[in-house]
């Protein structure tokens, strides 16, 4: 075991403290060096970028198919003739993309784990299961639109990134350690525990969140039209089902993006999703009475995907941006100034 003095870089075995320096020793493994200097520590290929990025890959691709074999499995058991056109239904197809997403948070969590950069590993695990999945299913025979071909690598590469990102969260990279003095003084007490439903609403940002998601999904089928006209002609939908389908990603996109509004820099920004959440489903649900379309089971499964989708992205807002910075404690003595 190798302890390294800062001050002086001296390396000594079993002491604690620097017999030049006299301060405390750190310490330092001692990886076995090459002859080309190169540590065998950084030669593991799992630690580099690229290493991490296909590793990531691998369990994003594999943990999608391996769950859809088992769906597949599972219907198989129940009957033959549903399990052959599950996957070709309006709802199959979004379970699947659910699944793709699911793998990919995953896999992205894996690549970004314990860096700094986790969005940018994520995003280009993402993006690179986005090709991949496309090649695929070229080989295999199916038609590729336009609308596949160009938005299916952009909805992967932002799961991806989400999950990178959700990855540097939770296994935080180690923080660099600056040497300097030690400072003398009471420690600060810490604040009380504050749950998510603490603190004020930015009603600004709320409004401005909600009507951005709610308009995204009121006109997602006008945004649609707009988008394939502005092509004239490169892009195009080939059946009903892909329609639905694209307008339930552009729905699913506006509250995500909406709500990441609300969040950014606030301290409560799941408390500001919610409230998103609430009056985007409340307008949604309001206009759809109107229009005679008082269908139950759409409308809750509407507003309860409505919230979710909202404080998902509130969250995601308030972390990509947090606070500009932390408010002043209040009720110091003057030791602790």
């Amino acid at each position: 075991m190798a302890m390294v003095c800062p001050q002086c870089s001296g390396t000594f075995e079993q002491r604690l403290q620097c017999p030049t320096c006299g301060i405390r020793l750190l310490y330092q493994a001692s990886p076995t060096r090459s002859a080309h200097g190169v540590s065998a520590e950084g030669a593991q290929w799992q630690q580099t970028p690229w290493g991490r990025i296909f590793i990531g890959l691998l369990l994003a691709q594999g943990l999608y198919y391996g769950l859809r074999h088992l769906c597949t499995a599972g219907l198989l058991a129940t009957r033959d003739d549903v399990s052959r056109s599950a996957w070709d239904t309006l709802t199959g197809l979004v379970f699947l993309q659910a699944l793709q997403g699911a793998a990919l948070l995953l896999g992205g969590m894996l690549a970004g784990a314990g860096k700094r950069q986790g969005i940018i590993f994520g995003a280009v695990v993402g993006v690179w299961n986005g090709v991949i999945s496309l090649l695929i299913t070229s080989v295999m025979g199916h038609h590729l639109t336009a609308v596949v071909f160009y938005g299916q690598p952009v909805l992967h590469t932002v799961f991806g990134a989400m999950g990178g990102f959700v990855g540097s969260l939770i296994w935080r990279p180690l923080p660099t350690l600056v040497m300097g003095p030690r400072r003398s003084g009471p420690l600060l007490t810490t604040a009380k525990k504050t749950t998510f439903l603490d603190g004020p609403v930015a009603w600004g940002r709320v409004i401005a969140g909600a009507a951005l998601a709610a308009g995204g999904t009121i006109w997602a089928k006008l945004i649609l039209e707009l988008v394939l006209e502005s092509t004239e002609g490169t892009l195009s939908i080939d059946s009903h089902m892909q329609a639905q389908l694209v307008t339930f990603e552009i729905t699913a996109l506006a509250m995500l993006a909406g709500s990441a509004l609300a969040g950014a820099t606030t301290t409560n920004s799941l408390k500001q999703g919610l409230f998103v959440g609430l009056g985007a489903s409340a307008v949604v649900v309001g206009l759809r009475l109107a229009a005679s379309q008082t269908a139950l089971q759409p409308i809750i499964f509407m507003a309860a995907t409505a919230v979710a989708l909202s404080m998902a992205g509130g969250w995601f807002g308030g972390q990509l941006f947090p606070p500009v910075g932390p408010a002043r404690p209040k009720n110091l003595g003057p030791a602790s100034l």
